[in-house]
């Protein structure tokens, strides 16, 4: 067996669920259950929100292997975590070997979602926000074409290379500013307040929220804290943005 490939694969599946944004005891689990594939006396992994640690070490090999990876960047992308999880079961089953999975770890960091349905997506997502909260056709238009022009600001701040912090802020701002124009010049009756809330969504760290809960549930209070303080500077982004913003176009319209 190639053991260095398997701490690969190992390293590869416990990064692309972290940065999918899985929670960590999964991310654990998976990496352990590939490493244990190895038969060795010492397997161990460990995920923080930020980095992973793997270790092999048995009488059998000379030099203990041990590998440390930073996370850089978490974006929510469940089926990549889906992913992951078939290939981890397949290879730890014998359905598939060490190369075949490798590869097909691989080909999952190449495949992702088209830029344009992303886009979309923040629209109708947006858009069908609004009618949830009770909003009618008006609302639901209005919250359609603001989620557009909330997709491509964060398209231009992610060009330019902003924060997740300033990011939210200017997304924010901008999504109040879009909602208070319409009302303003377009649709003196449209609810802003409506419009504001479901544009805001796709920004909010709900994700965040429910790995927080169990994290701490699963009594890794470590990346439970961690995630928290995540959805707490997220929230706190979100509402200094929306305030900016209704300051600007002036808040007596709410």
């Amino acid at each position: 067996m190639d053991y260095k490939t398997l701490m690969d694969i190992a390293m590869l599946a416990g990064k692309i669920m972290l940065e999918s944004n899985a929670e960590t005891y999964r991310v654990e689990d998976t990496m352990n259950h590939i490493l244990r594939t190895s038969n060795f006396e010492t397997t161990e992994a460990l995920a923080i929100a930020t980095g992973l640690v793997a270790t092999l070490d048995d009488p059998s090999i000379d030099d203990p292997i041990t590998i440390v990876k930073r996370i850089n960047s978490i974006a929510t992308n469940l089926s990549n975590i889906a992913e992951v999880n078939t290939i981890s079961r397949q290879l730890t089953s014998g359905e598939i070997a060490i190369p075949e999975a490798y590869a097909a770890l691989q080909n999952i960091r190449k495949v992702q979602y088209k830029q344009g349905f992303k886009d979309i997506a923040t629209s109708i997502l947006a858009a069908s926000f609004a009618l949830l909260l009770g909003g009618g056709t008006l609302e639901m238009v209005a919250a359609g074409v603001n989620g557009a022009l909330l997709a491509l600001v964060l398209k231009g701040e992610k060009r330019l290379g902003m924060g997740p912090f300033v990011r939210n802020v200017v997304s924010s701002a901008v999504i109040s500013i879009g909602a208070g124009l319409m009302q303003l010049f377009l649709f003196p009756t449209l609810n802003m307040n409506l419009v504001i809330t479901s544009t805001i969504m796709p920004l909010v760290p709900g994700t965040a929220i429910t790995n927080a809960i169990r994290d701490t549930l699963q009594g890794d209070y470590t990346s439970g804290g961690a995630k928290a303080l995540e959805a707490f500077v997220v929230a706190l982004s979100i509402a200094i943005g929306v305030a900016i913003g209704l300051v600007i176009i002036g808040g007596g319209l709410v």
